[in-house]
């Protein structure tokens, strides 16, 4: 009988595709004696499926060689971005046979170490008890409309069935419908805030040319038209920004993004700033290009796969795969060693409920990718599968999540 560092290694050797023919008939005979085992690893290589690795499991790790985890980490998430791009793959482990090198890894980064460190074990406590409360509510993505606010006090409600507002002299939708009955002498010297609410991402196109994408639960703050010599915004909240360059005189002209906790220069570039105020530090991640991150104490510079995160006055700098900080932009939650505070707020934002966590509870992390126009029920059941329980309580109009257990 295999051990679970067994089946870990077998696991790890099929995901790169160096495992032997012998090996292979080995897990397959394995499986076969398994029903229930073979239908979690079957879930695993198939669908969405969110794996949670506990803190207190990782203890388990001295009984392999770190690299070999750190290995299996790097393979599997590699094979899903190259998969990604491959969206008819089929995604099923047949019940003789493995298809070679086929499998569309959409979901799980830790498959392998899980099953190593003994979610099996959990799997097999909480299979039949992680159906939802007979209370659940079962809730789609919040619907609501961004508001647009000018300086002189008018308030605009922007149509959610639009991709998003160009400036350009005036104030108009990308298909070239107006927002405001305003010409452009009289927007000239306004400032405009626009605000997306839970459940929606809204794009602006400013002034420059520079394009915004806005999370929800984010509010930009902008000019109309900017100045000769300088191009700053204000964000509170998630935006992922492509920069147009711009100069004046054969010098370029910055362009600045305040936030609470920093501000980020760049002249021409891509990045993503997280920057929510529920949130305890302010996090920017470098797609393309360069910026620069500083607050009134330290300056840090971003290459691409550079993030900065900025809390109680410090800026610490890590290498990261940008790639999962900007999924949010094609409409997909991934998570690459995400708390579970951080995976609630997400939640949250974008299902319009207010998260209560009742358990204080050591770090949990999480590795996954799920499509945000699933139901919370959809959702949630993934995340019930790797130990944690849920009740939805709704008071008025208002829903809530409880985490329970």
């Amino acid at each position: 009988m295999l051990t679970s560092s067994e089946l870990a290694v077998l696991l790890k050797k099929y995901i790169d595709g160096s495992i032997l023919p012998a090996e292979q008939k080995m897990l397959e005979e394995y499986l076969a004696h398994d029903p229930n085992l073979k239908e979690y690893v079957d879930q695993l290589f198939q669908g969405d499926t969110l794996i949670l690795e506990y803190e207190d499991w990782l203890a388990s790790r001295k009984l392999m060689d770190k690299e070999v985890l750190k290995d299996i980490k790097y393979q599997t998430f590699k094979r899903i971005q190259q998969n990604l791009l491959e969206p008819n793959n089929e995604s099923k482990l047949p019940s003789k046979h493995f298809p070679k090198r086929t499998i569309l890894f959409i979901a799980s980064t830790a498959a392998a170490i899980c099953l190593f460190v003994g979610l099996w074990l959990v799997y097999q406590r909480t299979y039949t008890e992680s159906n939802l409360s007979s209370n659940q509510l079962d809730l789609a993505p919040a619907d609501n409309k961004p508001t647009l606010t000018l300086s002189n006090g008018e308030k605009l409600e922007l149509k959610n069935d639009q991709q998003g507002i160009l400036l350009d002299g005036g104030i108009s939708y990308t298909d070239g419908t107006s927002v405001t009955s305003l010409d452009a002498n009289e927007l000239s010297n306004l400032n405009a805030t626009i605000h997306v609410p839970k459940g929606s991402t809204y794009r602006v196109i400013l002034a420059d040319g520079s394009r915004v994408v806005l999370n929800a639960m984010t509010t930009l703050t902008y000019p109309i038209v900017f100045a000769k010599n300088s191009r700053e915004v204000t964000l509170s909240g998630e935006g992922y920004f492509e920069i147009e360059k711009s100069s004046k005189a054969g010098k370029r002209i910055p362009f600045i993004v305040h936030t609470t906790q920093q501000q980020v220069s760049v002249t021409g570039t891509q990045f993503n700033i997280r920057a929510y105020a529920d949130e305890k530090s302010t996090v920017s991640t470098l797609v393309e290009g360069g910026i620069t991150v500083s607050n009134a104490l330290m300056k840090v510079h971003l290459k691409p796969n550079e993030q900065a995160t900025a809390s109680s006055g410090k800026i610490q700098k890590q290498i990261v795969d940008a790639s999962a900080f900007v999924a949010w932009t094609k409409n997909k939650f991934r998570f690459h060693e995400t708390e579970l505070a951080e995976v609630l707020g997400n939640i949250g934002r974008w299902y319009d409920i207010e998260i209560h966590d009742q358990i204080s509870r050591d770090e949990m992390y999480f590795y996954g990718e799920i499509a945000r126009n699933k139901n919370l029920s959809d959702v949630l059941l993934l995340l019930e599968k790797s130990g944690v329980k849920f009740q939805i309580k709704k008071k008025g109009s208002q829903h809530h999540l409880y985490v329970i257990n």
